[in-house]
């Protein structure tokens, strides 16, 4: 019996039809996987490969940018991870490998997965929203800090606030900021500072482990907070550390004293403001001044161009009105060539009847008189 012809299949035909296999097995899609990373590589595009392995065996790992985003850790060479992947074969150089969906730290991981699943909870809740966020008052009356005792996070916010704003009140609240009783000692000191009547509220700590910081992601710490009467600044760790606290805050500062310089102004600053003030009123001051001059020298300059203005027109009026008296005054009708005859009582003769032979009568000219006696009369 003769052998059929055998059937040659290409290195890539091979390599595709394992990578269809794998594809289409069920078995190995969506799958946990647990060991230790190795290897670690982060790639310039936010991918990144590393290999994962344990006691016998090593696999190579790819975790591409849209699924590496979403980590709530920094992946390192050394840590033990539970990955959710596919296997998936790269036909051009003929391996496989693990395509990874989603990866979390073991013990730690578990506590971190909780917690985002808290954060995205009131995140979708609405107490994160910048539309709640108040503005702080710099000029407070009365800040209320809620601390540990004895803390250098006590320390520094109470010297920056008494070097910065002297005047303003000071209430400590002081609480446990990391253990067991942590969460409810610091939801006691909270529900303490809301009776009083205090502008802003600073709770923190300084840093720490991620898991000195727990009791600032409680629950029901982080609900009360979110109702404050009260603006609160958070001061929990330093920049690298983020709690629920944080987001649910008004203000958040990255140390104790951040949030000192967000509680409060600088007095210094008001004092450079105030002397910044003072020389813009003086200056302002001498330039209405100088103003007020120039407009009382030029209404000067209007007022006697009036006053001059009255006077030619009143010297004017007087100069008619002069000439009309001079026309009526009888001496000017004597300058032309008349003359006025008045009888012995001075009363002007100006008919024929009012005198008789025999009567004197004087005669007005314009250079004397001249005293007559009547000798006839003649009547026309």
């Amino acid at each position: 019996m003769i052998d059929p012809e055998p059937i040659i299949h290409s290195v890539s035909e091979v390599n595709r039809y394992i990578k269809k296999v794998l594809a289409n097995d069920e078995n190995l899609r969506f799958i946990y996987v647990r060991g230790e990373i190795s290897n670690f590589k982060p790639g310039p595009s936010g991918h990144l490969y590393f290999s994962l392995k344990d006691q016998e065996c090593m696999i190579s790992v790819a975790m591409f940018a849209n699924y590496a985003s979403k980590l709530i850790f920094t992946p390192k060479n050394g840590d033990e991870v539970i990955l959710i992947a596919s296997i998936d074969a790269y036909p051009p150089r003929g391996t496989y490998q693990l395509l990874c969906y989603e990866m979390n730290q073991v013990g730690q991981g578990s506590i971190l997965i909780e917690l985002e699943k808290l954060k995205k909870r009131l995140q979708a809740e609405g107490l994160f929203d910048e539309s709640r966020k108040r503005s702080i008052n710099i000029y407070p009356h009365a800040v209320g800090i809620i601390t540990a005792k004895n803390s250098a996070a006590i320390k520094d916010i109470l010297t920056n606030i008494k070097r910065r704003y002297p005047v303003t009140d000071i209430y400590v609240f002081y609480a446990s900021v990391q253990g067991e009783n942590a969460p409810k000692e610091l939801l006691k000191a909270f529900n303490e500072s809301q009776k009083y009547d205090l502008d802003t509220l600073i709770i923190g700590r300084g840093g720490g482990a991620s898991e000195d910081l727990s009791a600032f992601n409680d629950e029901t710490l982080v609900r009360a907070i979110s109702n404050s009467k009260i603006p609160v600044i958070a001061a929990v760790g330093h920049e690298i550390d983020t709690t629920l606290v944080d987001y649910v805050a008004d203000k958040r500062a990255s140390t104790p004293t951040g949030a000192a310089e967000l509680a409060t102004v600088d007095i210094r600053e008001i004092h450079q403001r105030l002397a910044l003030a003072i020389d813009d009123m003086k200056e302002a001051l001498h330039n209405k001044l100088d103003e007020m001059k120039e407009d009382v020298a030029s209404s000067k300059e209007d007022l006697d161009i009036a006053i001059k203005m009255k006077l030619d027109f009143i010297k004017n009026q007087l100069d008619i009105r002069k000439e009309q008296l001079n026309a009526l005054n009888p001496k000017a009708i004597l300058s032309r060539g008349y003359s006025i005859a008045v009888d012995e009582k001075g009363n002007v003769v100006d008919s024929i009847k009012q005198v008789k032979k025999g009567d004197k009568i004087t005669t007005i000219l314009k250079d004397g008189k001249i005293s007559s006696e009547v000798s006839a009369t003649e009547e026309e």
